[in-house]
């Protein structure tokens, strides 16, 4: 059983409907127009299939307006797909999954909709899966070519997941995925919602190469939490004996819709087959971050996209999409 890295092919991309007015509020409407344009872009590379609640279908349909668009009626309380969606792995030559516990980030009262999604998915596509009795979200990990899982301290240890202990979390996912090693960073972004979610601040991109969130020092919100994951980081590489590059990727600069402060960051994009999808804020930061990608994956194109209004709900590109591994 081996985890599945991103970069890989993808068969198909799975996207929900943003549906939670309570999160979204007066955004919604240009939310889901900006989940449409990035459906829209990421159909010309591969499947995308689009789940939504049975009120919202006639919306979805004709604001996405793409008959090679799959859409499906399903249960939703929120948006994030790569939260609720199941974890594929390889199981031999065989695309498999695992079902975790989803509770709402252990602070919303509904999320048994969304905890039914990743059953409903591997139905739907007939893969094999197996159920573990752990809370865990697909943003809340993520995994190199090297057997290496990386997380966050302050989402699966956090008391609202209800997680046993770090060593059970490291058991089960070590014997689950047949995984080297676990790297616990301390902690994510300031006021992330999902009390900090890596794919926010960390990601692999392969050939030892892995992108971290950067914040100046004027930027104390997040310059010591982010410099503390960095020493965690260059540690685990040296004790391990990893010629590992960390490519900073800075953070935009401070964004506000209807005086709330975004917790915004580029390292929440999509592989695809031949682009990779970031975020775009509008601020100056996005020309410097464009180049950085530009530099690292001269085979792909680069494409920024608008979604300061799904950041505004409390996610991003990354969060709005699961990828389905091609083996």
């Amino acid at each position: 059983m081996r985890l599945i890295p991103e970069w890989n092919n993808h068969t198909k991309c799975l996207i929900a409907w943003p549906c939670n007015q309570d999160l979204y509020g007066t955004q919604l409407h240009q939310a889901r127009i900006e989940i449409a344009n990035l459906a829209n872009y990421i159909s010309e590379e591969e499947e995308v299939y689009v789940y939504c609640n049975k009120i919202d279908y006639k919306e979805c349909y004709e604001i996405i307006s793409n008959k090679n668009i799959s859409i499906f009626e399903v249960n939703l309380d929120d948006s994030w797909m790569r939260d609720i969606a199941p974890i594929f792995f390889r199981d031999g030559k065989n695309l498999s999954a695992v079902e975790f516990n989803y509770n709402g980030y252990g602070k919303y009262p509904n999320f048994k909709n969304d905890n039914q999604v990743s059953k409903y998915i591997c139905n739907q596509f007939n893969i094999k899966s197996v159920e573990v009795d752990m809370v865990l979200e697909g943003g809340a990990i993520t995994y190199d070519d090297n057997s290496n899982l990386f997380t966050t301290e302050s989402v699966l240890l956090n008391p609202n997941r209800k997680n046993l202990s770090k060593n059970y979390i490291n058991q089960t996912l070590i014997e689950l995925f047949d995984l080297k090693n676990i790297v616990w960073l301390p902690g994510g972004l300031d006021e992330d919602d999902t009390d900090g979610h890596i794919d926010n601040i960390f990601a692999p991109i392969g050939n030892n190469k892995y992108l971290l969130a950067s914040s100046k020092l004027e930027d104390q919100k997040n310059y010591n939490i982010l410099k503390k994951n960095k020493k965690v980081l260059e540690q685990f590489f040296l004790s391990q004996n990893i010629n590992a590059e960390i490519i900073q990727v800075p953070l935009p600069s401070e964004i506000t819709i209807e005086n709330k402060r975004l917790v915004a960051s580029y390292i929440n994009f999509y592989f695809s087959k031949k682009s990779i999808f970031i975020p775009k804020f509008n601020v100056k930061e996005d020309e410097e971050v464009y180049d950085i990608f530009k530099s690292l994956f001269r085979d792909k194109n680069i494409k920024m996209v608008e979604t300061k209004n799904i950041n505004y709900g409390g996610g991003n590109i990354h969060c709005v999409t699961m990828n389905v591994p091609k083996i």
